[in-house]
């Protein structure tokens, strides 16, 4: 084949891959989307891989184990999005069997509204959105085991009460020998990690172990803890009393629980954390080129403030934009 791959036959094509063969080793699969995008002549700029693998997981496609090195697939899954009028995300699994499922459904009696992904420039395209409109629960349930998908009332809402709280992990070794060269320390101030000489101060640091992976660990009274990257910058982030979330209501009549969650984009969520806010909506986040900020829709004031209390954080509830209606402006 020759000539560029459109969005949708890159990701389609790649959850189909992955969907096939159920489970693998995750650096594979980052070599695998670069090599993909090479082969059909889109150019990927630097952790544009990483990019593809993170919001694959967080729309539910995938599974990813990056200790473990590993990735599997997650089983097809038909689910409500919250207050959303009658509209359900279809994610997970895609193998030839299942669309064949989803197509035939489609012709036949599915209202299937297809949103293909819209990369910006650099970017892998992901996989199609698949949103099923329907009329009542019973038909939503029927659908589900047509076409061979687990029913979930609604993901997102279920997530709440699986956020993790964000805290310090198990005690491990400080730095030490040849991996000293290597130390880096989080400073907030530039919201980045930047190399540092010595570990006598409480913070986030990380650093090469001796098989040469990243070691990120967090120090708390002279005690370093091992903890992911990401929830380690939000407790930076709770110890100097930073905020870098925060919600806004939509302007639609009886839509002022529902709005729209903006986090700080050096402030990346959590993977359980960002699936929670993307199953909102089934669509990976929009990105704020002049605000530095990522945007997640659809997103209920109970899941933002749950997500904020797990993380440490104390959300800040922004004014809610006026609507404008037959012609005046309340």
């Amino acid at each position: 084949m020759t000539g560029p791959m459109s969005s949708n036959e890159f990701g389609g094509i790649l959850l189909r891959w992955l969907s096939e063969s159920r489970s693998g080793k995750a650096s594979a699969l980052r070599d695998g989307v670069r090599g993909q995008a090479r082969a059909w002549g889109l150019e990927l700029k630097e952790y544009a891989d990483w990019d593809w693998m993170r919001k694959a997981t967080a729309l539910g496609f995938i599974d990813v184990d990056l200790r473990a090195d590993r990735w599997s697939v997650a089983p097809p899954v038909l689910t409500r999005l919250p207050h959303a009028d009658g509209l359900a995300l279809l994610t997970g699994a895609r193998t030839a069997r299942i669309s064949t499922r989803i197509e035939e459904a489609a012709q036949e009696w599915m209202e299937l509204i297809t949103v293909p992904h819209r990369p910006e420039a650099g970017e892998a395209p992901l996989p199609d959105t698949l949103l099923f409109q329907y009329e009542d629960l019973r038909t939503l349930q029927e659908a589900a085991e047509l076409l061979g998908a687990r029913y979930v009332p609604c993901a997102a809402l279920q997530l709440t009460v699986l956020l993790p709280q964000a805290a310090p992990g198990p005690e491990s070794a400080p730095p030490g020998g040849s991996t000293a060269s290597t130390l880096e320390k989080y400073e907030l101030r530039l919201q980045r990690f930047v190399p540092a000489e010595r570990d006598d101060e409480d913070g986030l640091y990380r650093w090469r172990g001796a098989d040469y992976a990243r070691l990120t660990r967090v120090r708390r009274n002279g005690v370093f803890h091992a903890v992911e990257r990401e929830t380690g910058i939000y407790l930076e982030l709770a110890r100097h009393r930073t905020g870098a979330m925060r919600w806004r209501p939509e302007s639609g009549k009886g839509r002022a629980g529902i709005g729209r969650l903006f986090v700080d984009r050096y402030a990346p969520l959590p993977a359980l954390h960002e699936r929670a806010a993307v199953l909102c909506s089934g669509f990976p986040p929009s990105m704020g080129k002049q605000t530095q900020t990522r945007a997640y829709d659809n997103v209920p004031r109970a899941l933002a403030e749950a997500i904020a209390a797990s993380l440490q954080q104390n959300l800040e509830i922004m004014p809610r934009p006026v609507a404008a209606t037959g012609g005046r402006t309340k």
